[in-house]
């Protein structure tokens, strides 16, 4: 089987972002187009678990092995989920056709940084991955915080960016090749410790953790609540399998990165959860959340072993019901009190938003509790037993305020209810999330085990 077959999925998505670029002429209008973007992404999550392999592709510039594939269906699916949910709901704007061509384009950034084994070949996917992402963002073209908010996150992406391609330059000058498999970083000393410092540098901020979370709260607090579900999740998946796949050469030539790993851990543990406490606006308690779970990651990522794949599991996990709920807010509103009395008046979307929860405080049978479990044991298995207590205590923190909108769904009162059409497209995508929030939880044992995670 050739490297150009294996890219099938790619492909698809490539070609129906074009397409979708011209929805405002397509028949059905342009929403018709993200239905097309649905169907493409759905298909391309099964090319991507059928079409495999196990050798490197284009010298070693490609490896799909089951990390790889488990991230790629995950990307094309969630992509899938939010461009149904796009279809039924649109952007509030005539564009949706624009948002559906970006998210494409950034779920195959996404996937081909999954199975990025080269430094280029990673780069070029991360911005393809991200510069659709700062467009989203910035979406409302006349709303001046989303265009403050797109920009803090544009710049501070664009700063970090140009210091892990610094942190790059290290390591090609080390090793004389872009390539992970012919990298040897031992005995690299000073130099080995500064390229990984620079190139976490870059992962750290994709992925929002601390201490370069700043722009997060912001963009997500003025951008749309649907470009925030997207966001917010998909390219995430991808940043935590290109950071386990980097720490992999890395570690060789700096002891130092489980204690970086850790510390930026711990920081974005205490620091999320804590700081997600005082939010009204769910886009921003959403942020603060996702900073929280970055930290659970690193935590396993640093534990080594069976600790990086358990920590993309995870990912998978929290990306699942964060969208999830952050949809839901963008059809009844993005401030705290406008979920109020969502329970009476959309029963449904509550009880469905009680599973999203439940799953990421870490609750049975949801797969949170799994992603938690066996993360957690993989720090432990490793000896940091005092962080895996203090991860358990910042799960048991992060309850009071998930089930503080869940109150507010089921409790609060509120004195103009919004009118919410019934949109099929919508309803299924919310119901497909919650499947898989339901279903990764039972099949959590066997994934896991074919991602190579055992104790």
């Amino acid at each position: 089987m050739t490297g150009y077959w294996l890219l099938t999925p790619e492909y698809l998505l490539l070609i129906v972002a074009i397409v979708a670029l011209f929805g405002d002429v397509m028949p059905g209008g342009q929403r018709s187009s993200a239905i097309l973007g649905a169907l493409a992404a759905i298909a391309a999550a099964g090319f991507a678990f059928f079409i495999r392999t196990a050798d490197p592709l284009f010298n070693g510039m490609l490896v799909f092995d089951q990390i790889s594939v488990f991230a790629r269906v995950s990307i094309a699916g969630l992509t899938g989920a939010y461009l149904l949910w796009l279809g039924g709901r649109g952007t509030g704007s005539e564009r949706a056709h624009e948002a559906t061509a970006l998210a494409l384009f950034a779920a195959v950034g996404g996937m081909l940084m999954a199975g990025a084994r080269d430094l280029v070949t990673l780069f070029i996917a991360i911005e393809l991955a991200t510069m659709p992402a700062y467009v989203l963002m910035g979406y409302r073209r006349d709303d001046d915080r989303g265009l403050e908010g797109a920009l803090k996150y544009f710049l501070l992406s664009l700063t970090t960016s140009l210091i892990m391609l610094y942190g790059f330059s290290f390591l090609f000058g080390l090793t004389g090749t872009t390539l992970y498999s012919a990298m040897d970083l031992s005995g690299a000393g000073v130099l080995g410790v500064l390229a990984a410092a620079f190139v976490l540098v870059g992962l750290l901020a994709k992925l929002s953790a601390a201490p370069f979370h700043y722009w997060a709260p912001d963009a997500y607090a003025g951008a749309p609540a649907s470009s925030v579900a997207f966001v917010s999740t998909v390219p995430k998946i991808a940043g935590t399998v290109a950071l386990v796949r980097l720490a992999e050469v890395l570690a060789p030539g700096a002891a130092q990165l489980p204690a970086l790993l850790i510390a930026a851990s711990i920081v974005s543990m205490l620091l999320g959860n804590l700081a997600a406490y005082p939010q009204r606006d769910i886009r921003r308690l959403m942020a603060y959340s996702g900073i929280a779970h970055t930290g659970y990651v690193l935590l396993a990522i640093a534990a080594g072993a069976s600790g990086p794949a358990a920590a993309v599991f995870y990912t998978v996990a929290y990306a699942i019901p964060s969208m999830a709920v952050v949809l839901i807010a963008a059809e009844e509103g993005t401030a705290l009190d406008q979920l109020a009395g969502l329970s009476d008046r959309r029963p449904a979307s509550a009880w469905a938003l009680v599973v999203f929860l439940l799953s990421l405080v870490g609750i049975p049978p949801m797969v949170g509790f799994f992603g938690k479990l066996y993360l957690f044991t993989a720090a432990y298995a490793a000896g940091y037993r005092v962080l895996v207590v203090f991860g358990v205590l910042m799960s048991v923190v992060s309850a009071g305020y998930y089930l503080r909108v869940l109150r507010e769904a089921f409790y609060g009162e509120r004195a103009t209810a919004p009118d919410v059409e019934a949109s099929l497209p919508a309803g299924l995508a919310v119901a497909m999330l919650v499947i898989a929030t339901l279903a990764l939880g039972v099949l959590a044992s066997p994934l896991l085990a074919y991602l190579g995670v055992s104790f």
